[in-house]
């Protein structure tokens, strides 16, 4: 399921891409863009999940070929496997699109076996993943605890898993961080109850959020002109060249959802812009467009030009 942050990342990309090309592209055409670079973050987020799978299946490959050692210590014939029972690797495998995907052999990561190794062996003599085995507890609480230390200590941050992802897809370049974090605060939203089941829906959650991302993009393409004149008309004296290209892309996304969202509140929109310069702009973006931002916003209430309703009205 892809937040409304996402589409907003996922956004800014496709129209900045759009300013960029010389030719016209038609409001199909830059929605069907929109809805593709969607629906791949959506397989980068599902193929993450596949990863943690496949490091719990070659822990399980390991024990069974312990095992079957010819001269077999007691460890070996008794192994520790609290690591391979962790509730949420169980959970994953009965989410059914984490299943589908890892049935498939683009998506089992079965051809990163050194690379599986390589991680398996940075958790397994790890601080946290000693600390786990050895604690006679056994809880959800603590299973979700050691995927998110797994998550934030080692997955993140991983060269080579960055080099095997951008061979993977041009599309998962800057997605994986955020992504990642988006995993962490799905199993922290666990509870520890019989009927616990992890969800992923589908690329969007509701037709409101698909909604959302079509309106989005579509009206601020068709309403490019028109914004340039609003930010010039605001900073006064200004070129347009005189403005960062980014920041032009999340100035122009931001005017469309002040002023074309009726129920959507001010303050998120400019927040949410805020984040994304602050990730994707420059040094002083997120001050320079929170000035913009909130001097045509204060112009428009004052003229009564916000057609604003029901959660779009909170201040």
């Amino acid at each position: 399921m892809i937040s409304r942050r996402l589409v907003r990342i996922k956004a800014m990309q496709t129209y900045y891409a759009f300013l960029q090309d010389s030719g016209e592209v038609s409001a199909e055409k830059i929605w069907n863009n929109l809805r593709f670079n969607i629906e791949k973050s959506h397989e980068l987020y599902v193929y993450l999940h596949c990863l943690l799978l496949a490091v719990c299946d070659f822990a399980v490959t390991r024990i069974e070929n312990n095992k079957k050692k010819q001269i077999a210590t007691h460890s070996d014939l008794n192994p520790n496997t609290k690591f391979i029972d962790n509730k949420v690797f169980e959970l994953f495998r009965n989410n059914t699109i984490i299943n589908k995907f890892y049935s498939n052999n683009d998506f089992d990561w079965s051809d990163q076996q050194r690379f599986i190794k390589t991680l398996w062996t940075q958790i397994s003599e790890s601080d946290y993943y000693l600390e786990y085995m050895s604690s006679m507890e056994s809880t959800l609480k603590e299973d979700i605890q050691l995927i998110e230390k797994i998550i934030s200590k080692t997955i993140t941050g991983n060269e080579e898993l960055d080099e095997i992802l951008e061979e993977k897809s041009i599309y998962w370049n800057d997605d994986l961080e955020f992504l990642l974090s988006n995993i962490v605060q799905g199993i922290k939203k666990l509870k520890d109850k019989a009927d616990v089941k992890y969800s992923i829906k589908d690329v969007f959650k509701n037709e409101e959020d698909e909604d959302f991302a079509k309106k989005l993009i579509i009206k601020t393409a068709l309403n490019t002109i028109k914004y340039d004149k609003t930010i010039l008309d605001t900073l006064k004296k200004w070129e347009l060249e005189r403005i960062a290209f980014t920041d032009r892309v999340i100035l122009h996304l931001g005017l469309c959802e002040m002023t074309e969202f009726p129920d959507m509140p001010v303050k998120v929109t400019i927040n949410e812009y805020l984040d994304i310069a602050k990730f994707y702009s420059t040094e002083k973006s997120s001050v320079f467009i929170n000035g913009i931002l909130d001097k045509i916003y204060s112009e428009l209430k004052s003229e009564n030009k916000l057609n604003k309703k029901g959660l779009g009205l909170v201040e």
